[in-house]
């Protein structure tokens, strides 16, 4: 095997932090943390990269989960989660699997689970986030001409214009608006519109794999998609209280979010174009 794709799919390790070690020994939970830099990886003298969620962390997640298997645990998950999402592919991919293959999963978040993290995040049984914490919608974003667009911004701004214009002739509306309704494109409309439910059904999905009953699973992935003004806006702990999510107070994991907060500050510093995969099973 040529040896970049061994690159690709072994990005996850095994912790050597004898704190750590022994924190899932004793407690006889497995730990995984998936960690997106501060610090990006420079290619060249102005380009950089920067780690988003992708097949490399879908590989190292999968490493983790066999290395799991062979040990025999099921049991319980402890995931540190620190990253600004990247392809929903990917995020419902391994939030799925880690939800397939531990009992119980509690996500902490010591500062941010956003965009994609924030799908993996719904799907655990408990998430955790103290004072600086936060989540964000879950709208999909759609790379277009070299930039991140908003689908859910093209839906918004397609629906005021139909509203406007509903019951004017088309030689009443202005050039400026006539103009742009003739520029949208509507296959890339329908296209952008299948994106957003596609998100819907995987949060649905997952939040119902999280134990949330059916129903509000609809109305939390409804909110979580359809229900923000920008896909920037700040979930913190008291917004998540408000959509129903499952979600703790760091207040009340004391030990464990030292120990995360340990663990964060050990790679979050450390240049990488992936996120750095990092897991404890308990001995």
């Amino acid at each position: 095997m040529p040896e970049e794709y061994e690159k690709i799919l072994e990005i996850g390790a095994p912790e050597d932090d004898e704190v750590l070690r022994k924190f899932a020994t004793q407690n006889k939970v497995a730990m995984l943390a998936l960690i997106a830099p501060y610090a990006p990886l420079k290619v060249s003298p102005a380009a950089y990269l920067r780690a988003e969620l992708d097949a490399p962390e879908e590989f190292g997640v999968e490493s983790f989960i066999m290395e799991a298997r062979e040990k025999e645990y099921r049991g319980e998950l402890h995931l540190l989660l620190h990253s600004f999402g990247g392809g929903v592919e990917a995020a419902y991919t391994i939030a799925r699997a880690l939800r397939n293959n531990f009992e119980r999963v509690i996500t902490f978040v010591p500062q941010v689970a956003a965009s994609g993290a924030t799908l993996i995040a719904i799907a655990s049984n408990e998430i955790v986030m103290g004072e600086i914490s936060r989540l964000s919608p879950i709208d999909v974003q759609v790379l277009s001409k070299g930039e991140r667009k908003s689908a859910l911004a093209l839906l918004r701004g397609f629906a005021k214009l139909s509203e406007k214009f509903e019951k004017s002739a088309k030689e009443d509306i202005g050039y400026p608006y006539r103009h742009l309704i003739e520029t949208i494109d509507i296959t890339t409309f329908e296209e952008w519109s299948g994106l957003l439910k596609e998100m819907m059904s995987y949060a649905v999905e997952l939040l119902n794999k999280a134990g949330y009953e059916e129903g509000k699973s609809v109305e939390i992935a409804e909110r979580l998609v359809y229900g923000f003004s920008s896909h920037s806006e700040v979930i913190h702990f008291a917004k998540a209280r408000e959509l129903e999510l499952k979600v703790r107070s760091y207040e009340e994991f004391r030990e464990e979010w030292k120990i995360m907060r340990r663990w964060l500050a050990k790679y979050l510093l450390e240049e990488s174009a992936i996120h750095h995969l990092r897991y404890v099973l308990p001995e």
